[in-house]
């Protein structure tokens, strides 16, 4: 595993490309705090100050962010993840659950309680 933490540096290059690709206002609304952690091998760990601005960075802007990361680091960024500001990137920690999962009774006992 190949892994390192941007320098101060190298977050201030990739903030003001930010800011100059998405512009002043949707940086504002989404980027403001956000802060690179770590890159393992080609996929980027971040943080955003709150659980929104971390799903849209991740599910509309990750794309971009990426590009915007390879320009700083010179390496491939494939992938990006971004987490609400605290919450650890371990995989085997943190596992995907299905909703029918969460849920004892499946989506059925979720339709039942809404009754």
């Amino acid at each position: 595993m190949n892994s390192f933490r941007p320098t101060r540096i190298e977050q201030l290059a990739i903030e003001a490309k930010l800011n100059l690709v998405f512009g002043a206002k949707a940086y504002d609304r989404l980027f403001l705090g956000f802060e690179v952690l770590e890159v393992v091998d080609d996929e980027l760990r971040a943080w955003a100050p709150s659980e929104h601005r971390a799903a849209v960075i991740d599910v509309q802007y990750s794309g971009k962010v990426a590009w915007i990361a390879q320009t700083v680091f010179k390496r491939p960024i494939r992938r990006v993840n971004v987490l609400l500001r605290g919450m650890k990137h371990d995989i085997c920690e943190q596992p995907a659950w299905s909703a029918d999962r969460r849920l004892h009774g499946g989506i059925k006992g979720l339709q039942e309680g809404r009754r």
